[in-house]
């Protein structure tokens, strides 16, 4: 079916139908119809201005951008057991595994909440024993 506008489609055949109802006096079903109408094509142009979401969880850099340690009583070791070096975090991300008591406490916490932030001081002066 053609449209006046000489456009085939969905719509046009819509519109003839919404103009046959009234015609024929079936004001009900016409104003029916149009409200249809007026649903998809705001619905359509909701569709068209959606963004995918931004990207929120980052993947985790390769070991060999990486330090992984874990914090113990006479500082940070690898997860080898070996000590860590200034020199050897130099330039890597360095990854700070949490122990199980640690990791239960940021679970309980991070339960039901939007969002969870651990932070920390860059420039925190080491502990002295």
């Amino acid at each position: 079916m053609t449209s006046r506008t000489g456009r085939s489609g969905g719509f046009e055949e819509m519109e003839s139908l919404i103009y046959r109802l009234f015609a024929e006096k079936q004001f009900a079903l016409a104003l029916l119809a149009l409200v249809m109408v007026a649903q998809l094509l705001s619905a359509q142009f909701l569709l068209l201005r959606l963004k995918p979401p931004s990207q929120q969880a980052i993947a985790a850099p390769s070991s060999k951008q990486r330090l992984d340690v874990r914090c113990a009583e006479g500082g940070a070791r690898l997860l080898s057991g070996e000590a860590m070096s200034r020199e050897a975090a130099r330039g890597k991300v360095v990854v700070v595994h949490l122990g199980a008591p640690q990791e239960a406490c940021l679970a309980e916490m991070a339960a039901g909440a939007a969002e969870l932030v651990v932070g920390m001081s860059v420039d925190a002066q080491p502990a002295r024993h």
